[in-house]
């Protein structure tokens, strides 16, 4: 990382340091448990980044993820991604 970009990031947490939130509305518990990170509310915008894994599944998990057609690393990475998120909800 460069000084420029040092400095201008330095500078934009002393000035988030001084902001005044005393006129933000407090939110509701609900309301906080409905938060989820930004590239989750418009999906179409998200693109993850993507790494090469070597990975050992039984022979008969890989035949029914492929038994659905085509996409069945994609159907992988969705039921992977789902359990992640319901274990981190808890």
């Amino acid at each position: 990382m460069n000084t420029t970009k040092k400095a201008r990031i330095a500078a934009e947490i002393k000035a988030f340091k001084h902001t005044d939130f005393s006129d933000a509305p407090e939110l509701t518990d609900e309301q906080l448990a409905q938060l989820r990170p930004s590239h989750y509310r418009n999906m179409a915008n998200y693109k993850p980044i993507k790494r090469t894994v070597n990975v050992r599944l039984d022979a008969d998990v890989i035949e029914w993820l492929q038994s659905g057609g085509k996409g069945y690393q994609t159907r992988m990475n969705a039921i992977l991604r789902e359990a992640m998120e319901n274990a981190a909800a808890q």
